[in-house]
């Protein structure tokens, strides 16, 4: 596959990787608000918005049992398993390796984020739970998660691989091919459903367009080679049993890292988010947020009022042109992966993709679907794209059903459409741990920038 550069400058593309990674976090964080509530309980809750958070004004969250376990500003474990996949391209070079990243997510289950105040792994859904407990998961961990498939009668197409890996859109943006293997090579050491597989690709590749600037609509109406599919094709097998050693995506040990590492200059202040104790039991954790919790609950919430004439819905947004074309000619370029997805891409409106529907909660072509969607809509009749991007998430909120995970992936696509600079400061306010997060940000940027590799 052909590569491409991009017409963006540094500053455009590093832009955009911060607005990734904020925006997939703000998106999550807000999102908790209504995870696992029904639309009808969302607004009760929240009415038609706004929902507070950072020095936002609004409903504040509800701190119930399930909400109650986060602090307030916390982001839940979408935005850390994708946080695992930067520190799995940190120790490495910028270098993706299936078990280097199975070997992490199998270490936060067990304890979360000790750096971060010990944060405990709070979250974690049942496909992604199973495998971990599989025995193989560590030496093989695509041959996991295709026996947890299979136990299920192949039928397990959730949200939870899809969550994690926008930000593999960013490292060979130029190179879609890498794009697509790498996004499979992630997706697949929890996921082997091909609904997962086709979801989470067409998101890392819409990401790697935006990278590219100006021609990235052009990029995708040319069809794949015959080729090329059967080489993803092949991918997207890898796990199953039958397959040889060599056929399978996530053989390959961790490579060695004893060359000087690129980004050694880069001061690491971990260390000063440690909170002052060595401890790593997340038990303190609990206790300190279940105290908050109850002192939080204390406080009366005012009733929740909705207008007699409430503000227009995003359906009344319309499209951008721009951004649809981009969309569909990547669903249309991936689309050989598995068909179905078309019935779910491009809905009417979010509430045409019944986001809250028990039987169907995190089913993955929903998440996809509520995402392009929010991705798609013309910002141009608001005031600002920072308040386009909080009424897109708020609404998107109100839906309800997996609410975070929604968010975290239509929040990574928009951060990575209108940049860091143009999100909602309001909001970002909110966030926990932004120092953290930016000194993980900046070393990601230093390494994919210390050879020239992102040219002006």
């Amino acid at each position: 596959m052909d590569t491409t550069s991009s017409t963006l400058s540094k500053e455009q593309i590093y832009d955009k990787l911060k607005g990734c990674i904020y925006g997939a976090a703000l998106g999550d964080a807000v999102g908790l608000a209504t995870e696992f509530l029904s639309k009808e309980q969302a607004r009760t809750f929240y009415g038609v918005g706004p929902i507070a958070f950072g020095t936002e004004k609004g409903y504040e969250i509800v701190r119930d049992t399930h909400r109650g376990r986060w602090e307030s500003g916390d982001w839940t474990d979408d935005t850390d398993q994708q946080l695992l996949i930067v520190q799995s391209l940190l120790s490495l070079n910028g270098i993706f390796n299936t078990r280097d990243f199975a070997k992490r997510l199998r270490q936060w289950a067990e304890r979360g984020f000790p750096e971060l105040e010990n944060k405990p792994p709070f979250g974690i859904g049942l496909t992604v739970g199973s495998v971990l407990k599989h025995s193989l998961f560590i030496s093989t961990p695509h041959r996991a998660a295709w026996d947890v498939w299979e136990n299920y009668d192949c039928n397990l197409a959730a949200n939870g691989a899809l969550m994690r890996t926008a930000i593999l859109g960013f490292p060979n943006y130029k190179d879609e091919m890498k794009v697509v293997k790498q996004t499979l090579q992630a997706t697949k050491v929890t996921h082997a459903d091909p609904r997962c597989c086709v979801s989470s690709v067409i998101v890392t590749v819409l990401i790697s367009r935006l990278l590219q600037g100006d021609d990235f609509v052009s990029q995708g109406d040319v069809e794949l080679d015959h080729s090329t599919k059967e080489t993803i094709a092949k991918w997207m097998k890898s796990g199953k049993p039958a397959n040889k050693p060599e056929e399978n995506i996530d053989m390959e040990d961790p490579p060695e890292t004893s060359k000087k590492n690129v980004i050694s200059k880069t001061l690491n202040r971990v260390s000063k988010f440690m909170g002052g104790g060595s401890s790593s039991d997340p038990s303190e954790w609990i206790r300190k947020t279940l105290k908050k919790q109850q002192q939080q609950s204390s406080k009366s919430r005012p009733d929740v009022t909705i207008p007699d004439d409430p503000p227009a819905s995003m359906d009344t947004f319309g499209a951008d042109p721009k951004l649809l074309l981009l969309a569909q000619n990547v669903v249309n370029r991936y689309k050989f992966m598995l068909e179905p997805l078309l019935t779910h891409c491009f809905p009417a409106s979010l509430s045409a993709l019944k986001l809250d529907e028990p039987s169907s909660l995190g089913y993955v072509y929903k998440c996809l679907g509520s995402a392009l969607y929010c991705f798609t809509r013309d910002l141009s009749g608001h005031s600002s794209e920072g308040d386009a991007f909080k009424r897109i998430i708020t609404e998107l909120t109100l839906e309800a059903g997996d609410a975070d995970t929604n968010g975290a992936v239509a929040g990574a696509l928009l951060g990575a459409r209108i940049g860091y600079k143009k999100l909602p400061k309001e909001w970002i306010n909110g966030l926990r741990f932004t120092d953290w997060l930016d000194e993980k940000i900046d070393r990601l940027w230093t390494l994919a920038t210390a050879d020239d590799s992102v040219k002006r």
